[in-house]
């Protein structure tokens, strides 16, 4: 066991973990949990055990607010079959006042406990009505809790349900992290504020002498996720999007915009190393991320579809009062896709207008109309030209097409290096279903892509 009454000149020699060491043992110490603890976190006892250290020089050692000797790091490093190098820790000048620090219990080498004091809930949405998406969840709790993925993308179209995903993944997962910052992006505050107000949110003192620069920042954000474990959830980021095509074309001058810093932050929370999560929600897809995700690497994608017959039934139906066959729930969930959104914008006009009985609404075939119309019209715009229109030219269509079958149009629509292009965009965005050979466009969203063919 390690002497805790030392010398003061041998307290003045210690260390403490860099961020890149703090990275590295918890790293291992993870692929160790799901290696030889059935995926579970290792209890302080347990760690006690593997280390031959106290639960109190376990604190020290990953809180890293007080210093400790070498042979204690290299006999946390050592537990878990890894070496310890002279980049792995530092003096710690760089501490600037008291650091916070967790109960023993609670401590950041244990991220099952819950820490209800550092979670930070934001803005997320309330999800008293939610339902389904079970395979969703599973996915994503795969990628963020086992896999560690640092960056995780949730896509599709408006009211198809990314940000209520998003908000039950949190209630879910919240005591499985040190800290939840939950931050929409749907008006853009200046770069300099958003990142001071992220940085503040962290329990260390991560912000005393804050750099000016919008760089230095973003530097000092990323050593705070290295420091402690968040889910860092960043909902609507398409607006990044949106606003760099917008202030793109009237911005003449040398300096940086904020829409161009955002997309970096974006970029680069995905590519650097830190052990928390960052969760984005978005109707677009990021151009930088396009090449860099996939199955083997820290980050992922989840392109969200709609609700399934059962659960679009008890998303619709909770009072009971809805009236129709089982081929009327199945034509309305199926003309919506299963878009959360626009099922309750449907309810509600059934309940309204025709005594609640779905056939009577049916039978007029005007689905299209109100908020369900501008929310497809507003994912349309933001589309690019080509991808506009073959979105069009499949809504023409009286059948499933497929690839073959786009290449033969006579003439072209588009060279075959765009088609490819288009129908991934377009995919990704979860607005057109690949069944087998074929691709296929939800009801809702071929009459309106019928109704837009015509102003192209």
């Amino acid at each position: 066991m390690l002497n805790l009454k030392r010398s003061s000149q041998k307290r003045q020699r210690g260390v403490v973990l860099s961020d890149q060491g703090l990275a590295k043992i918890l790293q291992a110490r993870r692929d160790s949990e799901h290696q030889e603890n059935y995926g579970e976190p290792y209890t302080v006892e347990e760690l006690g055990q593997l280390t031959g250290l106290d639960p109190h020089t376990l604190g020290k050692v990953f809180n890293r607010d007080v210093k400790v000797d070498k042979r204690t790091l290299r006999l946390c490093f050592s537990a878990f079959n890894i070496t310890l190098r002279t980049e792995d820790y530092q003096k710690p000048q760089f501490l600037k006042g008291k650091m916070e620090t967790y109960a023993t219990s609670k401590s950041l080498f244990n991220h099952s406990q819950t820490i209800p004091s550092y979670d930070i809930w934001g803005e997320v949405p309330d999800i008293t009505d939610f339902c389904g998406r079970t395979t969703e969840l599973a996915q994503l709790k795969q990628w963020i809790v086992w896999e560690h993925c640092r960056l995780v993308m949730v896509s599709g179209q408006g009211g198809i349900g990314k940000t209520w995903l998003a908000a039950k993944l949190v209630d879910q997962l919240h005591d499985k992290f040190e800290l939840v910052i939950w931050r929409s992006l749907s008006t853009l505050p200046p770069i300099r504020e958003f990142l001071t107000e992220l940085i503040e949110s962290f329990p260390y003192s991560a912000w005393d002498e804050l750099p000016n620069t919008v760089q230095g920042k973003l530097s000092r954000l990323v050593q705070c996720l290295r420091k402690v474990r968040c889910l860092l959830v960043l909902d609507g980021v398409e607006q990044v999007l949106q606003a760099s095509e917008a202030e793109s074309q009237a911005n003449t001058n040398s300096k940086i915009p904020d829409w161009e810093w955002y997309r970096r932050l974006l970029k680069r929370l995905g590519e650097v190393p830190h052990t928390s999560c960052v969760l984005v929600t978005t109707c677009q897809k990021l151009p930088d991320m396009k090449h860099v995700i996939g199955e083997s690497s820290p980050r992922r994608l989840l392109c969200l579809q709609g609700l399934s017959l059962e659960d679009g039934k008890t998303l619709c139906n909770k009072g009971g009062t809805l009236q129709g066959t089982p081929t009327d729930w199945e034509n309305l969930i199926n003309y919506y896709g299963g878009n959360p959104l626009f099922l309750k914008i449907a309810v509600t006009t059934i309940h309204n207008l025709f005594n609640s009985k779905i056939p009577e609404f049916l039978q007029y075939n005007v689905k299209l109309y109100g908020e369900i119309y501008q929310q497809l019209d507003q994912q349309f715009r933001a589309l690019s030209a080509p991808e506009q229109l073959l979105l069009c030219h499949l809504a023409q269509q009286p059948d499933p097409t497929t690839f073959q079958e786009l290449l033969d149009q006579s003439p072209p629509l588009m060279a075959l290096q765009t088609i490819i292009e288009v129908l991934e965009e377009l995919a990704g965005l979860a607005l057109i279903e690949k069944q087998g050979d074929y691709f296929v466009l939800q009801p809702v969203l071929r009459d309106y892509a019928s109704a837009k063919r015509s102003l192209l």
